[in-house]
């Protein structure tokens, strides 16, 4: 996913938001929020997104 925006990033990591969410609870989403300083998604450092999108993504593929 190189050269995403942010926005571009925002919406894959809400995608994996939702499927994580139903299956394993926000608390799981908002664990690696905190491990980057945030508290949800409008706290991360654009710098940080990329990170947190293979987080959450791999997790996600954890799912399938």
């Amino acid at each position: 996913m190189a050269n995403l925006s942010r926005n571009d990033y925002v919406t894959s990591i809400e995608e994996s938001e939702a499927t994580i969410s139903k299956e394993l609870g926000y608390e799981v989403i908002q664990s690696v929020y905190q491990r980057y300083g945030a508290n949800c998604i409008e706290d991360l450092k654009t710098s940080d997104l990329p990170e947190v999108f293979s987080e959450l993504h791999a997790i996600e593929a954890d799912l399938k």
